[in-house]
């Protein structure tokens, strides 16, 4: 009975997995090592990581293949201990990293893939392994493109992909050989046959499907970028800060300061309209932004005849100091600043600062959260931000905004029952010298019947008759700037045209000031940043309208008159990349092509000198043309191909059966098992002929093929008499 009770359980074992074979290829490594390499520094020229770790991690990484390949046939208990350890230690520092900077977390993941990258690779036996270690390159050129805000970036992305065509391919060939049973072996013709082609290949089907496919432009508003958080001393000034200019006693009382080349004079405590300069081309910032919006900065609301100043100035307790634990501020917690009014639309903005700059934090009008790296900011009474100290070179820092977003007819609609705080502060204007201002704001307006229309017609009426001209002298009178202006120069900067706007809207009694800023820059389609130089620095007009607040407009020729308003941008790319390259090709081209414009002029005007230049200039050209082509012939001049040869033409099957025919006579019988090469081969060994086993070659060449080169039936004609006489020589020895 136990007997039937008793049951015996089968005896299962689990199966175990085949061992990886070891990857012998130092061609594939060297490959995956070169893309890895690329995928490194990539993420190391961010701009985000010490000298200590810009060299540890290359060189690390270089001496970890080696060991890897060194070591490939052992065990390695011990290294893949300690490899564990310090996996182990990475995680530890990687949440230590993250949780002091919870809204940004993008280096201390950098930092542990690099990391993670440089253990991995002591540990690569197989060619599983070198191919994970190729995907982590990979996963290094995403991180590199996601902190780098350079269009030089895309260097690293080609050079990758040529490093990861060449171990694509070798990967490939190392798998063939091992089916077929050979070793590893150098393979030659590769890089021109096969790795650069696919590059190219790969990165012009990379530039068209970029540019049919559309780029979002939203952004994730719960994490925006900043840089690193520092704390700041408990108390700061807020005031406007910029060490490009003396901010020292009245800048008024005396002559001008010249504008410097790369900060705006609208970036100060004072904005005077006597001053005269360029500013530089050189960007200054990038900005990464859902919509073209101007980026608003300082704001004046107090006019002397001269120029701009900020009523409130340095009085600390105009401005409100915002204190935060970590980079996110609220701003609606401001108790000093001007409610939000109105119907508005949420815009999301994140600065990369290319330049040392003042403390003024940037973004779209009116900022509604910040995320900033510093424990404390200033707010003034006007929304505008201040940092605790000038904004270095490298910072980030982001911006949430709510813009106005009031149509045309509901501020056509808002009445003219401001607010007693508004009236106080932007009607004010000097007491004399505005006189033909006023006039001529009386004639401008005369047909409308509302604040709204009467803005609009003083700022087409200045967009339309005033040139916009940055090569006006000085001011020659000392009279009122808007005057001189508008009567006398009659052409000027941006601050001039919107000065003119503002302090015509107050003669009529309509609140106005003064905002200065950047405008949104060139749309780079290849980062999707907007650039923004030095010269794009900017002046408008910010007009006050009942229960809708602020409103912009610009006056200032070949500028958006009314920037608040919603543009709906397309999200192709492929247009906007198009007429990216052909600019940037035009600025490059533009050094080389003014002097031949110039020639050109010189030539139509009968200059002499132009003439005799333009003559030895074609005339080498023509010399340079016909010995460059005779050179070029001679060089690429290639032999007459020969054609291939039929095998049925050549004979090749009777032939070769005859030569083996000929052996068996002489005892060398072919066994069962051999193929035509390994009998060849054996016959030349029994011969002390070599050329023997090359025939057989060349017949399993021309067995599987309809015809064969012309060279091959040439040696096959060579050897066969060779052949022949060596079997002949065996047959005689084999009867004695």
């Amino acid at each position: 009975m136990e007997d039937l009770v008793k049951l015996e359980l089968p005896n299962f074992k689990l199966p175990r997995a085949p061992k990886r074979k070891p990857e012998d290829s130092v061609e594939l490594r060297a490959w995956v090592l070169a893309a890895v390499l690329v995928g490194e520094v990539a993420v190391l020229t961010s701009g985000y990581f010490g000298p200590a770790t810009g060299v540890l991690v290359p060189l690390l990484t270089i001496v970890a293949f080696a060991v890897s390949y060194n070591r490939r046939r052992e065990k390695n208990y011990v290294i893949k201990a300690m490899l564990a350890v310090f996996a182990l230690a990475l995680l530890a520092v990687f949440f230590r990293e993250a949780l002091s900077s919870l809204y940004d977390t993008r280096v201390p993941l950098a930092r542990l893939f690099l990391w993670i990258q440089v253990i991995h690779a002591f540990d690569l036996p197989a060619r599983k392994d070198v191919t994970y270690s190729l995907l982590s390159g990979l996963i290094l050129i995403a991180v590199g493109a996601v902190l780098s805000t350079s269009l030089w970036y895309g260097l690293f992305i080609v050079a990758f992909l040529f490093c990861a065509s060449g171990a694509l391919t070798q990967m490939h060939l190392s798998e063939a050989r091992e089916r077929a049973g050979l070793p590893a072996a150098p393979s030659r013709g590769l890089l021109r046959g096969i790795v650069l082609p696919g590059t190219l290949a790969i990165v012009a089907v990379g530039f068209l499907c970029f540019s049919l496919l559309p780029q979002k432009q939203g952004m994730n508003l719960t994490m925006m970028p900043t840089s690193f958080f520092q704390q700041v001393q408990a108390d700061f000034s807020g005031g406007v800060q910029n060490s490009s200019y003396d901010q020292a006693g009245d800048p008024f009382a005396g002559p001008p300061q010249a504008i410097a080349p790369d900060s705006y004079h609208g970036f100060n405590p004072y904005m005077d309209l006597r001053s005269r300069g360029r500013l530089s081309d050189e960007v200054v910032m990038k900005v990464k932004s859902q919509e073209p919006t101007p980026y608003r900065g300082v704001v004046f609301d107090e006019y002397n005849g001269k120029g701009w100043e900020i009523s409130t100035g340095d009085d600390e307790g105009s401005l409100e100091t915002l204190r935060s634990e970590g980079p996110r501020y609220d701003l609606f917690a401001a108790q000093n600043t001007e409610p939000r009014q109105g119907q508005s639309r949420q815009v999301a903005q994140v600065f990369y600062v290319e330049k040392d700059s003042s403390n003024v934090i940037f973004g779209a009008f009116q900022p509604e959260t910040l995320y900033f790296p510093a424990s404390g900011i200033k707010v003034d009474p006007y929304n505008s931000l201040r940092a605790p100290y000038e904004i270095p070179e490298g910072s980030t820092y982001s911006v949430i905004s709510q813009v106005p977003n009031a149509s045309p007819d509901e501020l056509r609609a808002a009445g003219t029952n401001y607010p007693g705080f508004v009236t106080d502060r932007y009607l004010g204007l000097p007491a004399s010298g505005g006189e033909r201002t006023r006039e001529l704001a009386r004639e401008l307006t005369q047909d409308a019947s509302n604040p709204y229309d009467a803005v609009v017609a003083m700022n087409e009426h200045l967009k339309n008759n005033y040139p916009y001209d940055l090569s006006i002298p000085p001011q020659r009178e000392n009279m009122d700037a808007v005057e001189y202006f508008l009567f006398e120069e009659r052409r000027g900067y941006c601050e001039q045209f919107s000065s003119s706007l503002a302090v015509m809207a107050r003669s009529l009694g309509i609140p106005a000031r003064i905002a200065t800023g950047y405008v949104s820059g060139e749309y780079n389609p290849f980062t999707g940043l907007y650039e923004v130089k030095a010269s794009d620095a900017h002046a408008w007009v910010e007009v006050y309208f009942p229960g809708h607040g602020w409103s912009t407009f610009d006056p200032t020729p070949g500028f958006d008159s009314t920037p608040w308003e919603y543009h709906e941008q397309g999200n192709l790319q492929g247009s906007k990349a198009l007429s990216f390259v052909a600019a940037k090709a035009g600025e490059a081209l533009g050094p080389v092509l003014r002097p031949a414009g110039s020639l050109i002029r010189g030539v139509a005007g009968l200059d002499p000198a132009s003439i005799v230049v333009a003559g030895l200039l074609l005339g080498g050209a023509s010399v340079a043309a016909v010995y460059g082509r005779r050179f070029l012939k001679k060089k690429l001049r290639k032999p007459a191909p020969r054609r291939s040869v039929k095998v049925s033409d050549a004979r090749l099957y009777s032939r070769y059966g005859a030569i083996s025919a000929a052996f068996e006579e002489a005892g060398i019988v072919r066994e069962g098992h051999e193929t035509p090469e390994e009998y060849a081969r054996r016959a030349a060994e029994a011969s002390g002929e070599p050329g023997v086993a090359r025939l057989g070659e060349i017949y399993l060449h021309a067995r599987f093929r309809n015809a064969v080169p012309a060279e091959l039936v040439e040696e096959f004609d060579r050897l066969e008499p060779t052949a022949l006489k060596a079997a002949e020589k065996l047959r005689e020895a084999s009867k004695v």
